[in-house]
């Protein structure tokens, strides 16, 4: 990818005119890290990129952004701008310009620099390379200015700091305190985009705590600053409040959790602040699970998350305490959790969930992951072939289809696991004994 970069590069440079790499690739080339995209700054109008190379689509010419396929790559190519006006979300004015001018516009110095491959040149008009060194994360120019001109700069500034464990320049510090609360401007979309970036690192620990010291949590997500305070029974939690617990179970998964894992750690106890009961001086939270998992679910609907990954954090939160319940469970019931393919994930949020609290005791955790290791490697994998299916239950019984057929077919499916009936004519008996009762 990165050859094929830089031959667009050279080809740009060959007609005359600038380009760059430009933004997160510098400073993660600077910094000798892996990065996923690279992106190209030019002096070349999008018309001028169209003519010059063969497959292209326009991004948004508005932006001066192309799209370039070359060598089995995607780049986006952007020609050199600047930007006046802005309502806090985006600038109403867009102008080409120089790559001085377009540094300027940027929102932190160490994403202001462009690179030269073919000279090996930095090109850092914004003293990027010195806050690389001293390890800050600087607004760049005047610090009030960039965060008011497009308020999600302010997430950007707590994800850039935690994903390369820098420090906050003092100023920029200040300036996403004071717009802090300018966030509730900015749509769901874009606000789901910067987490999910921020959950899917290493430190979303950290970073999740500086959310919350700055007060963009309770701006976010106000449902889990409602844990704030909120008590926990002291012979299970002596870590302190559930906001305390939650955002040390996200910092205790392991490095490469997905990031919807992550979510769904942090809102696995969302619902206790609905469900505190305290009688006779004890603490308990009934039904916190199912009520996180409404919670999670209004959440999820109201940042715009995508079908499939909604329907998977809410599993994850709704079960967290049901895990604990399996060695209790009938075997059908156990196959049906052990064999779920999200099951994985729910053994890493308990293990978090444990991790998080204070004293953690992993005894039963433990001996139900054994467990589901030793029945993952057993026969009863994949699940039995069914001795009847709907039709031959619906015909052999006289059960129409609708509901009740469909409750049937499930009790013979567990049947079976539980090695109950083992042939057609002890499946016909064992429903119409079912029908009966």
């Amino acid at each position: 990818m990165l050859k094929s970069a830089e031959k667009i590069v050279a080809i740009l440079q060959e007609n005359g005119f600038e380009a760059y790499f430009a933004g997160g690739v510098v400073r993660d080339f600077l910094l000798n890290r892996k990065t996923a995209d690279v992106d190209i700054a030019t002096s070349a109008k999008p018309e001028d990129v169209e003519k010059i190379f063969k497959h292209t689509k326009p991004l948004g010419r508005e932006f001066g952004v192309t799209l370039v396929i070359f060598q089995k790559h995607a780049f986006e190519v952007a020609t050199f701008r600047g930007e006046r006006n802005y309502d806090g979300r985006r600038p109403s004015e867009v102008f080409f310009t120089t790559a001085k001018e377009d540094a300027k516009r940027r929102d932190f110095t160490v994403n202001g620099m462009f690179w030269n491959p073919q000279q090996k040149q930095v090109l850092d008009f914004v003293d990027g390379q010195k806050d690389l060194k001293k390890k800050l994360i600087r607004f760049i120019g005047n610090a009030n200015e960039r965060a008011s001109e497009d308020f999600l700069r302010i997430l950007r500034g707590v994800r850039f700091r935690n994903l390369l464990n820098f420090e906050y320049e003092d100023r920029t510090k200040k300036a996403i305190q004071k717009h802090a609360h300018r966030l509730q401007e900015i749509s769901g979309e874009r606000i789901r985009d910067e987490l999910m970036k921020i959950l899917e690192d290493e430190f979303r620990g950290q970073a999740f705590r500086d959310l919350a010291d700055f007060g963009i949590l309770e701006i976010v997500i106000p449902e889990i600053w409602k844990l704030k305070g909120l008590k926990q029974p002291l012979e299970w939690h002596r870590e302190g409040d559930v906001l305390t617990h939650s955002l040390a179970s996200l910092a205790s998964l392991p490095k490469a959790a997905s990031a919807a894992l992550a979510f769904a750690t942090l809102l696995h106890d969302v619902g206790k602040a609905d469900t505190l009961r305290e009688e006779n001086g004890k603490i308990s939270y009934p039904g916190h699970a199912e009520k996180s998992a409404e919670i999670a679910e209004k959440i999820l609907r109201r940042l715009k998350f995508d079908g499939a990954t909604r329907a998977k954090i809410v599993w994850l939160v709704a079960n967290h305490m049901s895990f604990f319940d399996i060695p209790k469970m009938r075997l059908a019931r156990r196959h049906e959790f052990f064999t779920h393919p999200w099951f994985p994930d729910l053994v890493k949020l308990t293990a978090a969930d444990i991790r998080g609290t204070s004293p953690a005791n992993f005894s039963l955790q433990r001996k139900i992951v054994h467990e589901w290791k030793i029945h993952t490697t057993e026969k009863l994998l994949p699940p039995p072939q069914p001795l009847l299916n709907g039709d031959e239950i619906s015909r052999e019984l006289f059960v129409p289809r609708g509901p009740q057929l469909g409750r049937l077919t499930k009790i013979l499916h567990d049947a079976q696991i539980e090695g109950l009936v083992k042939s057609r004519e002890e499946a016909v008996k064992f429903l119409e004994s079912c029908l009966k009762r």
